[in-house]
């Protein structure tokens, strides 16, 4: 690597350490791109939540966040979390006999 790399290299990681990151990723400590596996055991536990939820309608969940997209393997990083998040706050609300919608898990996208 060239000095000039290496300056350059600094650079990037200086202009990324001043930037803060947003959105769910970054809320769990994702900074960046998630890796495939991390992503993979994401994509896994929304699927077992969903199959062991079904009764109670957890399917609805992932069909309201994947509007637009091909399956929840589209979703992006930050959406990848907020749906997981979802479900894991859809299951307290199971547990508190509270609904999805006073929960505000379910959305009127065309409001």
């Amino acid at each position: 690597m060239s000095k000039k790399d290496d300056l350059l290299e600094k650079l990037l990681q200086r202009i990324a350490a001043a930037q803060p990151a947003e959105g769910a990723a970054a809320e769990c400590g994702v900074v960046g791109r998630m890796d495939d596996i991390v992503r993979q055991s994401h994509i896994r536990m929304i699927r077992s939540l969903t199959k062991a939820y079904r009764q109670f309608g957890f399917q609805l969940l992932v069909d309201q966040a994947t509007i637009g997209h091909g399956g929840v393997e589209d979703l992006d990083d930050d959406a990848l979390i907020a749906l997981h998040r979802d479900l894991e706050r859809a299951r307290d609300c199971i547990t508190d006999g509270v609904t999805f919608e006073e929960a505000g898990l379910l959305r009127n996208r065309y409001s």
